[in-house]
């Protein structure tokens, strides 16, 4: 067995030694008093894309039937709830996904049922609001930011760029007839509140910003939006969302600076002194699926240019081996090495050029030596905040922790093989 596919072995153990003894979930991270979560972003519904990438693998005959035994407690968890975010993270659409990725693996059509019902919920809390629809919700982060109060959540992380992600996806896989109908409506409120920039479209995290934050990477501004209507275009043919893909596509890009003989995005316009993140939440493994986007339906070379670009950004800073202020020591989905890994294997895919295998095995092997091993299981200790690089942690979940981990060498060990076994989320390119 390769290495990756070893590691990413000895992540699921980790995991495992984590079960709840209540429930059939696990906890949130290693430490004693750590709770359950259920959530795609840090809880199960992550650690069931592991397992079902582990079961397609080959490699443990036991990860299918854990990972129904934690769908069916998803399922019951979110049939019993009124309310939900519209957060991917953490709401509605992120238990849509994963329990329709359960229905695909199974054939169970009560997975499949319940995913429509999340949809259903989701569109329930939505308010008309000018020519679509949108969700005004508790504003996200308050535990950081100290600041409260509802606003309209419109970004790909936690709002409805995200959602509207997840209701292309079920359109796609038909997990509910109004789907491609309310992807649009998300669509038309966010056209409604774009910026016009001279460079283009650009977007705010959510509406009546109380603090200055403006993103033009993919998380929390233009990227990630502008991915969802390229997203739309191709479902619906209509130029209008592709035009406005392309004017998001340029505003971000706007917002590169020099980087060795590549470029990065700034993490915001305000800072005085930029500062680079390098992972999917606002670097080039984000950003970059944009722009493969645009290429992919335009067939216009500098869009593939502009990714390749940023990823020559990225490598200038000595990434993966060297860490910047952008790349701390943190090794997972969001923020670090296995999202950075995972894009770099579909810029070998998209391109076919091999040295961008060479940037994923480089990131795994960076991700295997800060990891640690007791009794067979691996877990990574790491930072999941930037300004809070000694709050260490060893998650479990998939955007933080060993599932993700565990995510992305599969994903690498098991292409070096020759296999297909990723689960992609509904923010991710086809390959």
């Amino acid at each position: 067995m390769n290495p990756q596919l070893t590691a990413a072995k000895e992540a699921v153990a980790f995991i495992r030694a984590q079960k709840l003894e209540s429930q059939a979930g696990w906890k949130r991270n290693d430490e004693a008093k750590s709770g359950a979560d259920r959530s795609l972003y840090r809880g199960s519904s992550g650690v069931i894309l592991a397992l079902l990438e582990l079961h397609a693998a080959g490699l443990d005959d036991q990860a299918l039937q854990e990972a129904v035994a934690a769908g069916e407690d998803v399922m019951t968890y979110v049939l019993g709830k009124d309310w939900l975010s519209v957060s991917p993270s953490t709401g509605w659409p992120g238990y849509a996904f994963i329990l329709n990725e359960l229905a695909l693996a199974t054939g169970r059509d009560d997975f499949k049922a319940a995913a429509a019902t999340c949809l259903e919920r989701l569109m329930d809390q939505a308010h008309p609001l000018g020519a679509g629809v949108g969700w005004i919700e508790p504003m996200p982060f308050s535990e950081i930011t100290g600041m409260t109060g509802d606003r309209e959540i419109y970004d790909q992380s936690v709002g409805a760029a995200g959602a509207g992600l997840v209701l292309l996806y079920a359109h796609e896989h038909g997990v509910h007839p109004k789907a491609l109908d309310w992807a649009r409506a998300v669509c038309e409120r966010l056209l409604e509140v774009a910026e016009d920039d001279p460079d283009g479209l650009r977007w705010r995290m959510m509406s009546d910003m109380p603090f200055p934050f403006t993103a033009p990477n993919f998380a929390h501004g233009g990227a990630g939006v502008g991915y969802l209507l390229a997203r739309l275009h191709r479902f619906t043919g209509e130029g209008r969302y592709l035009d406005a893909a392309m004017a998001a596509a340029n505003y971000t890009m706007s917002r590169s600076h020099p980087m060795g003989s590549g470029r990065l995005v700034c993490h915001t316009e305000e800072a005085r002194n930029p500062i680079f993140y390098l992972g999917a939440c606002h670097g080039p493994a984000g950003t970059g699926r944009l722009l493969l986007e645009l290429y992919d339906i335009t067939g216009d070379p500098n869009w593939l240019d502009d990714a390749r670009t940023l990823m020559d950004g990225l490598l200038a800073t000595g990434a993966p081996e060297t860490r910047s202020k952008g790349f701390w020591n943190n090794y997972g989905q969001c923020c670090g090495d296995a999202g950075v890994g995972e894009f770099a294997l579909l810029m070998e895919k998209r391109t076919g050029e091999a040295a961008y295998r060479d940037i994923a095995l480089r990131c795994a092997q960076v991700m295997v030596g800060q990891s640690e091993v007791t009794d067979g299981r691996r877990r990574w200790l790491h930072a999941e905040h930037r300004d809070r690089p000694d709050f260490l942690q060893a998650q479990t979940g998939y955007m933080q922790g060993a599932a993700g981990m565990a995510s992305f060498l599969l994903n690498l060990g098991a292409s070096q093989e020759g296999k297909s076994v990723k689960r992609p989320l509904p923010d991710w390119p086809k390959a």
